[in-house]
């Protein structure tokens, strides 16, 4: 059952796919992304034009958010395999999705207000909580920024030569892509600084390479973290917790040597 359950986890990463492909480009029809030059009138007039199409968009999108719990849970279990010994890797990566997920909530609730009263409130109201949307999609990358480094050194401290596996958890190369995908986020902070230009919120640094650079890594990580789990040995619900297995290790190494000595 235990393995059952973290494969359901792991799968739950193409569920979170489909939900924000589907909600953002399927019903909201958001990208391409708004121009920050853009008018107040001309924000409110696009949500005006799809009205219904962004408000379930929103929800799509938020329920694939939660799916981000799920699945960064999956990946950090199978990485601790790989690191027994440095369980806080673990815990960040965990802490880093559940800090996605509210991020990913906020921003769908910036969609749904501008979505909720365009035309009745002023122009200027919508155009900001459109802004805020924009920002609230770029400006966060650091949060991913640590997911996708601890992962990615999780899995380059991976040494199956010193444990009973024959082959690492992950493979090495897809830790390298971890962390490529990591420093990929960190120009989002320059859409406070550019309203054009490949600086901007809807710009080619910001926003198009961080996007396609977390998804694909979430395209990748998925199958490997479905493989990983399938070749656990060991079924979830009856392992031990991987620190405390490397640790049992330590100890009977320690009573073997003692013994030793005493025996010389």
């Amino acid at each position: 059952m235990g393995r059952k359950i973290q494969l359901t986890c792991a799968a739950s990463g193409l569920l979170m796919i489909a939900f924000y492909g589907f909600g953002v480009l399927g019903f909201a029809r958001m990208i391409p992304v708004h121009s920050p030059e853009l008018s107040a009138a001309e924000v409110t007039g696009s949500y005006l034009e799809n009205l219904t199409g962004v408000r379930i968009g929103m929800s799509m999108v938020m329920l694939g958010c939660a799916l981000m719990i799920t699945w960064g849970a999956a990946v950090a279990t199978q990485t601790r395999r790989g690191a027994p010994r440095h369980p806080i890797l673990f815990h960040i990566q965990v802490a880093c999705s559940v800090t996605a997920a509210i991020n990913g909530v906020m921003l769908c609730l910036a969609g749904g207000l501008a979505a909720f009263r365009p035309g009745v409130v002023s122009a200027e109201i919508t155009q900001a909580l459109d802004d805020l949307f924009w920002l609230l999609w770029v400006l966060p990358g650091s949060t991913f920024e640590i997911w996708c480094l601890a992962a990615g050194v999780a899995i380059l401290l991976d040494r199956s030569g010193n444990t009973s596996r024959d082959q690492p958890v992950f493979p090495r190369w897809s830790g390298y892509f971890s962390i490529f995908v990591a420093l990929s986020f960190f120009p989002g902070f320059m859409g406070l600084f550019f309203k054009s230009g490949p600086f901007a919120y809807n710009g080619l640094v910001p926003w198009w390479i961080p996007t396609l650079t977390f998804f694909t890594w979430a395209l990748v990580m998925t199958p490997l973290t479905i493989s990983a789990i399938r070749n656990d040995p060991d079924d979830g619900e009856q392992a031990l917790d991987p620190a405390v297995a490397a640790e049992f290790a330590r100890l009977r190494a320690e009573i073997a040597e003692s013994r030793t000595g005493v025996a010389g």
